[in-house]
């Protein structure tokens, strides 16, 4: 089941943790952040929330859908 997670920006190709050790290393703490050192989510924009999370929780891989279905739940 894990082939169906979602796990990466795919505009830029790269890995939510990748992402997670960049801002990490960088001190970022936002979307907006990694978007101005154009490192992911300035592209389609499709991992936006699923960054956030990463950001917020440190959770790496995501089932389709699931960062929106927790904002609906909130």
């Amino acid at each position: 089941m894990a082939g169906n997670k979602v796990t990466r920006c795919i505009c830029h190709g790269r890995t939510f943790k990748e992402v997670q050790a960049f801002a990490r290393k960088h001190q970022i703490h936002s979307v907006e952040e990694l978007q101005q050192h154009d490192f992911c989510s300035n592209g389609c924009g499709l991992c936006i929330p699923y960054i956030k999370e990463v950001l917020t929780s440190g959770q790496l891989s995501f089932f389709p859908g699931e960062p929106f279905q927790k904002d609906s739940v909130s």
